[in-house]
């Protein structure tokens, strides 16, 4: 494969994998949240989510105008996944 062609792969690459390496943390002030994180734990840092849907397994923060809204999903109160999503899906 020729240099060309590597630095167009590894570019493609990038920008398929660069959303999906974006999602999965939160950011609150300077604490991190991720994966395994307690409810507890995420309201210490956080404070209350805007919205709880599904009884209590999703969570959402809404953190302004031009930010897309970062979703939580637990299982067994424990962070499962954090992804972005657009306000309409609040």
């Amino acid at each position: 494969m020729s240099y060309g062609m590597q630095l167009a792969l590894a570019a493609m690459l990038t920008v398929i994998a660069g959303p999906a390496l974006a999602a999965g943390t939160m950011r609150c002030a300077t604490h991190v949240v991720d994966q395994g994180m307690t409810k507890d734990e995420i309201v210490r840092f956080c404070g209350q989510p805007t919205a709880i849907k599904k009884g209590d397994t999703y969570w959402y923060y809404d953190h302004g105008d031009g930010l897309l809204v970062k979703r939580l999903f637990f299982v067994d109160d424990k962070v499962e996944f954090i992804d972005d999503v657009s306000r309409d899906e609040m």
